[in-house]
């Protein structure tokens, strides 16, 4: 059993390093990028005719910070994120409660009495549920912008 809980807990601290490398990550990109907005800003306010130029070094810079394509349009990444959500949140609200109902419809008292476990995955997939249908403002553009 122990072995089974030094599996978990590394497991765990593999994805909080990979959640914490992304998240550094894109705050670098971040900062590169309200830096380069910046400039843009500071050289147009000098020069208006700045804002109609071609801003190809900038971009590459992007590009080379990224080291991967991405979309152009952050309402693309909260539509995946979205759609991520609906279909765990899915599994997870009946897959919960089918396990609720067939440990409660087992014979074995001692399965039986675990029927509440179903709960957990339900609550979780009803979150996820609530979050895809929260979120759907963000993801919608809006006609006035």
């Amino acid at each position: 059993m122990n072995e089974f809980f030094s599996t978990v807990l590394l497991i765990l601290g593999l994805v909080a390093a990979g959640i914490l490398w992304r998240h550094l990550r894109d705050a670098k990109l971040l900062r590169l990028r309200e830096m380069i907005h910046q400039e843009r800003m500071t050289k147009m306010e000098s020069d208006p005719s700045v804002a109609t130029e071609n801003h190809q070094l900038d971009d590459l810079l992007l590009n080379l910070a990224e080291r991967e394509p991405r979309s152009a349009n952050p309402a693309a990444a909260v539509m995946w994120i979205r759609l991520i959500a609906l279909c765990i949140g899915l599994a997870g609200f009946f897959g919960g409660i089918g396990i609720a109902a067939g440990m409660s419809a087992a014979s074995d008292p001692d399965i039986h009495g675990m029927w509440s476990m179903g709960i957990i995955p339900s609550a979780i997939g009803l979150g996820l549920l609530v979050f895809y249908y929260l979120s759907r403002k963000f993801s919608v553009p809006s006609n006035g912008d």
